[in-house]
């Protein structure tokens, strides 16, 4: 395996600045870029964290050390990058090579890999790795978890417990633009049809996304998934989340209420976005912050201040 070294730093109270480092990986035969954030000079080593990022063809690496501002202990994070992702990329343009790669199944398949190869992650034992999910990250985490013993824990941001076909048409109910003006219940439910017949079709597009994207992520069923884990989980959103509905999250919090055996617990801010940020708050800063106490097996971890 080939390494580059690519090193960021900032202060955090009383821990010494981590870096994030870039590598390379090979998966399915194709070299992958995947980065690790961590602290090298700190005596112990921290909670491993899977990070899957959210939709789009934009470089995020270059953000990821600022969701970690705030985390309390020694960070230990791995992030692999999508495929066909250009560095420094702001996302405004996708190469070929990631459409055609940015399919649901494709992006779960390459996670396994990730962790059945990376040499740090294939040593780790059964339920001692964290995945953390952000918006399609979160609907692709869970799977995640089902997939590999190796993960312990999961928590998501920004994504909910329905399917993302209901999301939309619960936006257009509810009179949300674009879903209710210009677009319609009836106009979303005859693209279904149409995708459920032409799913395989990288030209026509919905939303931004082709066919081929579409087909693997408007009908897939977290909660179905979530419902057959035994570890624990934790779901934020924000209130006010113009992507995903409040009520897919909401419908999380009412499924696991019902069944109290399950380690589950839903973090709603109230007035937040979709990021979880208020005007006055970053939320997705506290809510990973909140993530180290919660590994330790803190109850209240979450509670909002």
């Amino acid at each position: 395996m080939s390494i580059l070294t690519l090193t960021i730093f900032f202060c955090t109270s009383g821990i010494a600045a981590p870096a994030l480092q870039e590598h390379h990986i090979s998966i399915d035969g194709k070299e992958r870029r995947y980065y690790h954030f961590s602290d090298p000079a700190s005596v112990t080593q921290g909670q491993a964290i899977i990070l899957v990022s959210g939709s789009g063809c934009d470089d995020f690496s270059a953000r990821l050390p600022k969701f970690f501002e705030r985390y309390p202990e020694p960070v230990n994070v791995y992030y692999l990058e999508k495929y066909g992702v250009i560095k420094r990329a702001d996302g405004s343009k996708c190469s070929s090579e990631f459409l055609a790669a940015d399919k649901f199944e494709i992006r779960l398949s390459d996670h396994l890999k990730f962790i059945g190869e990376e040499p740090d992650l294939k040593k780790m034992p059964a339920r001692s790795i964290a995945v953390l999910g952000f918006s399609e990250g979160g609907a692709i985490a869970p799977y995640i978890a089902r997939d590999n013993k190796k993960i312990g824990w999961l928590a998501t941001a920004g994504s909910g417990g329905l399917k993302q076909s209901e999301e939309f048409l619960i936006f257009a109910d509810r009179g949300v633009e674009p879903y209710a003006k210009p677009f319609s219940r009836d106009y979303f439910l005859q693209v279904y049809d149409e995708i459920r017949r032409d799913g395989n079709n990288l030209e026509k597009e919905f939303f931004g996304h082709s066919y081929v994207y579409w087909s693997g992520h408007l009908f897939s069923d977290p909660l179905d998934v979530y419902a057959k884990l035994d570890i624990p989980m934790v779901a934020a959103m924000g209130e006010k989340d113009d992507s995903v509905p409040i009520e897919s999250g909401r419908a999380l919090r009412d499924y696991f209420l019902k069944h109290p055996e399950k380690d589950f617990q839903f973090v709603e801010f109230p007035g937040a976005s979709h990021g979880l940020k208020t005007s006055d708050k970053n939320g997705a800063q506290e809510f990973i912050a909140s993530l180290a106490a919660w590994f330790k097996g803190r109850k209240r971890a979450f509670e909002l201040k």
